[in-house]
């Protein structure tokens, strides 16, 4: 028993000698957190703009329902994947609004999309949108009406 008691300190004290000293250890552990906490704050900063993208849109929708809003046709010139809410993807949709009497206007907007409904859409395809007049950059798309 005390044979396997000063293996244990043994094999211990050439762990201890192998590694680096308790400075660079403390430094080194340092550095992980900060790199930590700058990830965090991306993160942070790309929910707010999810956040603030959402809320556009769903202000557009609202639009659409109480006559504020303008119902347009777009073009989705392309998309990508910017995040994830609840199992749905955000996607960032780069659009051609087509306006009555006017020249097209390029906008990008985000929205979230259900993954069943993700393959049913592609760069190319036109769809309805609500567009609110006071604020151009807040666009609801109708993905439904995606043709």
């Amino acid at each position: 028993m005390f044979k396997n008691m000063r293996d244990l300190q043994k094999m211990g004290k050439e762990m201890e000698a192998n590694l680096p000293p308790a400075g660079q250890r403390m430094a080194d552990a340092q550095s992980r957190m900060a790199e930590a906490q700058n990830r965090m704050a991306n993160m942070q900063q790309m929910m707010a703009n999810q956040t603030a993208a959402a809320s556009a849109a769903a202000s557009a929708a609202a639009g659409l329902a109480d006559g504020t809003a303008v119902k347009r046709t777009v073009v989705i010139n392309s998309m990508q994947q910017v995040g994830m809410i609840n199992f749905d993807l955000m996607i960032q949709f780069d659009l051609t609004v087509m306006q009555d009497g006017m020249p097209p206007m390029p906008a990008t907007t985000q929205q979230t999309v259900s993954q069943m409904q993700i393959g049913q859409i592609r760069p190319g395809m036109t769809c309805d949108a609500a567009v609110d007049p006071n604020n151009p950059a807040a666009i609801w798309l109708d993905l439904n009406t995606a043709r």
